[in-house]
């Protein structure tokens, strides 16, 4: 366990060297063999994809495994506000029930105040006993250490609480408690579409998760960071959309008014529009996939103009 915790720190540090002048991380796979050699992979495909395609290949385990790192950007949410993190998520081949998830929140380095590092967050710990909790962080800094640029650039940025400073993209112009509602745009508009017919199978589901990574689907800025930021747990989200006993119709309009009162005109549209082009596509995809031809069905066609007057956008 300790030589994979190791590991996990060293490739952390090695992405703490990547995002220190500013550039954007590449999401990387460091994998731990039994003879103790450690390999990394990056993901250079698209982001959604990239992210779909490392969360899966960090369970694959081959026979001489012992342990995975997939480490990829996204945020943190902390009572200071949201802010940019690296996330490392830690696997181990010999014990499936074992997994945890390290959290490095970051200042971006195009910030007024310059790159900076904050206090180490351990959180989504399974498998492990209280008794584990130190050997949980000493052997990740060990890892960590052991990285001459890495360990160095942690030392000299180190700034131990970190404050609102999310960088100003797409989901920066929302608030936190706006952002968190915005991110259940393309599972509401799955539930709408495909549960159009009165039901949602496992097949739609999975086609559904295909489809966001999808090169086309990610053509719009923000829906792009929206579904890179949820795919890597989709199901979850998904499953949290279909628990709810809200009325989505109601929540889809709460949507259209937190996107129209925080981006321009044109942009709202934009997104608003790809929203829709989404749910086309799980039309297409249901009558394609589950079906005989691609024809959208009647309810399928009732369902995007609900969708349609409810963003308050006219199909193409």
């Amino acid at each position: 366990m300790k030589d994979v915790l190791k590991m996990a720190g060293h490739a952390a540090a090695h992405a703490i060297w990547s995002i220190s002048e500013g550039e954007a991380l590449i999401p990387i796979l460091s994998n731990l063999k039994d003879n103790g050699q450690a390999t990394m992979s990056r993901f250079m495909m698209g982001s959604a994809e990239a992210m779909a395609a490392g969360n899966k290949k960090a369970k694959e385990f081959e026979p001489d495994d012992k342990g995975t790192a997939f480490i990829f950007d996204g945020y943190a949410h902390l009572d200071s506000g949201r802010v940019d993190s690296l996330i490392i998520d830690v696997n181990f081949a010999p014990d499936s029930q074992k997994s945890l998830r390290y959290m490095i929140p970051y200042r971006h380095a195009t910030h007024k105040d310059g790159f900076a590092v904050h206090r180490l967050k351990i959180c989504n710990v399974s498998g492990f006993s209280t008794s584990d909790a130190q050997q949980i962080s000493d052997s990740f800094f060990d890892g960590l250490e052991s990285h001459q640029q890495g360990n160095k650039i942690w030392v000299e940025n180190y700034v131990d609480q970190p404050g609102a400073t999310a960088t100003d993209d797409e989901s920066g112009k929302f608030s936190s408690q706006d952002y968190q509602a915005l991110i259940s745009a393309p599972y509401l508009i799955f539930i709408l579409v495909a549960a159009a017919d009165g039901k949602v199978d496992d097949k739609e589901i999975k086609e559904f998760i295909k489809l966001l990574t999808n090169p086309e689907t990610l053509e719009n800025p923000l829906l792009h960071k929206v579904i890179t930021s949820t795919i890597g747990s989709a199901g979850e989200y998904l499953t949290q959309v279909l628990s709810r006993s809200d009325d989505y119709i109601q929540e889809l309009e709460k949507l259209k008014r937190i996107v129209d009162d925080n981006l321009p005109d044109n942009e709202a549209r934009e997104f608003k529009m790809a929203l829709l082009q989404l749910g086309k596509q799980i039309a297409a995809a249901s009558g394609g996939f589950f079906g005989f031809g691609n024809k959208i069905s009647k309810q399928e066609k009732m369902a995007l103009a609900a969708i349609a007057i409810c963003l308050d956008i006219q199909p193409s």
